[in-house]
């Protein structure tokens, strides 16, 4: 009788040791299974980030590329003004010079 009670022993201590071993494993399972989806929501969350502010970027440097372009176009506009008031202005500003440079004031 007692040869029965210890073979029921090991075969509890067995059976125990087994389901002890099974719950490790599903844990270790379980833990990597979170691991992997805790890296496909970073990446997601990284992703969705870079895309963002690729957007932003894009929106502002599109913006940037515009204003300089007007700039540009005004800039051009400005000098081509001022190019044109010198050209109109040019022999009437040279006969002012000369005429005050010859003119002779004699008081004292």
């Amino acid at each position: 009788m007692s040869e029965d009670g210890i073979k029921q022993l090991l075969q509890a201590e067995k059976m125990a040791q087994e389901t002890i071993s099974k719950a490790r494993q599903e844990r270790v399972q379980k833990l990597k299974q979170a691991q992997h989806e805790a890296e496909r929501e970073i990446k997601q969350f990284k992703d969705s980030k870079e895309k963002e502010f690729k957007d932003y970027e894009s929106k502002f440097l599109g913006m940037t590329s515009a204003n300089s372009a007007d700039l540009n176009s005004n800039v051009t506009k400005e000098i081509d003004l001022v190019r044109r008031k010198t050209a109109e202005n040019k022999a009437s500003v040279v006969d002012l010079l000369i005429q005050k440079t010859c003119e002779v004031h004699t008081d004292l």
